[in-house]
């Protein structure tokens, strides 16, 4: 906990799931700066209304972030399927679950989509149906991975994920890397990085990444997924052996000692 002790640690996740990062930046004596450099929104309710109908026909429901299940939530109603098994893509995920007294029947060992397919690894997919209500800039592993296994995967729109309307904190965190008034960028998913990345250019800032590609600004990435679009920029994060925020937090904490 030492090494982050004092340090400006800017959180890039949506707002409203940026709470309990907070409390664990502060947990390291640390300071959170909250900007956001992504946006969740509801989509259309009517891909999510034909999953509800369909509940009781389906094998496996999979989500793969809290606001996912959100949504789901919100539209859906579990006592039509009661038999319906549960998977997540990580505890986080699974933690969300506990308000609509609902637990997951499987979690992966590795918290990705990959880790999901070999969490299922056990199962006899053929045949099977399984609903996956997601934001649809997802990546296809998952859907194309179960299907290739000879499930059929029934995708729902279920929030979308976008740049933020405003834009004002992004442009405040661009100044704030190009001075180093900031220690630490955390980086929660492959979007918060790029749209950073995109307004930076757009202001005819790109010196940011190479800001960002010399340290003077650590960069820490939750995942593979995310570490693979800022090693595209020449960018090296610190990322943890379990993709948890609390994980990078003690990643870098070890990193900073």
């Amino acid at each position: 906990m030492k090494g982050l002790k004092g340090k400006k640690v800017v959180i890039t996740r949506p707002a409203e799931r940026a709470r309990d990062s907070v409390e664990l930046v502060k947990a390291y004596d640390a300071i959170p700066l909250v900007i956001p450099t992504i946006e969740l929104k509801d989509s259309k309710p009517e891909e999510m209304l034909k999953l509800c109908d369909i509940l009781s026909e389906l094998d496996w429901l999979i989500f793969t972030s809290p606001r996912a299940i959100e949504s789901f939530f919100k539209y859906c109603d579990m006592q039509q399927a009661p038999d319906l098994k549960i998977a997540v893509i990580g505890p986080k995920t699974g933690e969300a679950l506990v308000k609509y007294v609902v637990k997951p029947d499987l979690i992966p060992a590795e918290y990705t989509a990959e880790g999901l397919l070999q969490a299922f690894e056990k199962f006899d997919l053929q045949d099977m149906k399984i609903g996956l209500p997601r934001t649809m800039v997802a990546r296809y592993t998952l859907p194309h991975g179960l299907e290739a296994r000879g499930a059929e995967v029934v995708l729902a729109d279920a929030y979308k994920s976008e740049m933020p309307e405003d834009k004002s904190k992004i442009h405040q965190l661009i100044g704030y890397i190009l001075n180093q008034e900031i220690d630490i960028i955390m980086f929660t998913s492959p979007l918060t990085v790029k749209n950073l990345i995109k307004i930076a250019k757009d202001e005819g800032k790109e010196e940011i990444i190479d800001s960002l590609r010399n340290k003077e600004v650590m960069v820490a990435a939750i995942g593979p997924i995310t570490k693979k679009v800022l090693d595209a920029y020449g960018i090296e994060p610190v990322m943890p052996e379990v993709y948890t925020f609390k994980d990078m937090l003690d990643k870098l904490a070890q990193v900073l000692d």
